[in-house]
């Protein structure tokens, strides 16, 4: 058996097709998407991730601005940008890029974000929200694996779904979000003990560990969809958590490391920053309308 590769740019093409008509919509009605981006520190690779996310927007025909932050900055000053963006109605998103310094406390940063406006889906509120069934804004990797899933055809109802990794940011959401599709989910990590045993017997197998070729082909059962969401950057270049040569022969689908999961989650940002414009639009004429 070879896998069939799944390819993330293609479908995040698609879903670029789809938010340009939107957007278009949207300016119609006098609305420009705009997002705000707060990036703190010089490091190169954060700093790429900031680019894509500008660009797509810019190609998307939305506004951005990106606030450049000395690595130095106080937390207090981060959340005080934070919180004059929240009340700037001319801005429908606000991302605060990860990883900040350690000095500053994530948690504390991202609650500080209006949870409309929170286009990363990491505000305790539509975490909360995500749990409960209700409408969220969803966090941008989780969403975009369950479009990989959905766009590949791949029926998540029922079936055991593995996801390995534990993290607020991917791992945990993803979860959820599995949950709410009525798959039949167990959560795992590095520290979980025979890792392999259960992983061989997912359906779905959702790595998102961030630890280089984790993933064995003994670990992965004949005809399984595997979808690495791990990148670990070793000499220059990018590796994800599956061993993708040998787990490419045994599953029936597969994402690679690079033009994966990774163009999906950019382009399911701009949806939620989309989503969160056209929110705002129906919100202010409830409001006209009330008047």
């Amino acid at each position: 058996m070879s896998a069939q590769i799944i390819d993330g740019r293609a479908i995040a093409a698609q879903v670029y097709s789809e938010l340009t008509t939107r957007v278009a919509v949207l300016k119609a009605k006098g609305v420009i998407p705009r997002v705000a981006i707060i990036h703190v520190g010089t490091e190169e690779m954060t700093k790429r991730y900031v680019t894509l996310k500008e660009n797509a927007a810019i190609r998307l025909g939305m506004e951005c601005v990106t606030y450049h932050l000395v690595e130095d900055v106080s937390q207090q000053r981060v959340i005080e940008l934070v919180q004059k963006l929240n009340v700037d109605e001319s801005v429908h998103g606000i991302l605060v890029q990860m990883p900040l310094p350690d000095s500053m406390d994530t948690k504390t940063v991202l609650d500080a974000i209006d949870p409309e406006k929170d286009i990363d889906g990491l505000h305790f509120c539509n975490a909360g929200k995500l749990l409960n069934g209700e409408p969220a804004v969803i966090a941008c990797t989780p969403r975009a694996v369950i479009r990989i899933l959905d766009e590949t055809g791949i029926d998540i109802m029922s079936k055991h779904t593995v996801v390995v990794g534990k993290s607020v940011l991917v791992g945990r959401p993803i979860a959820i979000c599995l949950l709410n599709r009525n798959a039949t989910v167990s959560v795992c990590h590095t520290k979980t003990q025979n890792l392999g045993d259960i992983t061989k017997n997912a359906d779905i197998l959702i790595v998102a560990a961030g630890s280089a070729g984790l993933i064995k082909a003994d670990m992965v059962k004949d005809g399984a969809v595997v979808i690495d969401i791990g990148q670990t950057n070793i000499d220059g270049k990018l590796y994800g958590d599956v061993d993708f040569e040998n787990v490419s022969k045994k599953a029936s689908y597969i994402t690679k490391a690079v033009g994966g999961v990774g163009p999906m989650t950019v382009a399911m940002l701009m949806t939620n920053l989309v989503d969160c414009a056209e929110h705002e639009l129906n919100a202010r004429n409830a409001r006209l309308t009330n008047c």
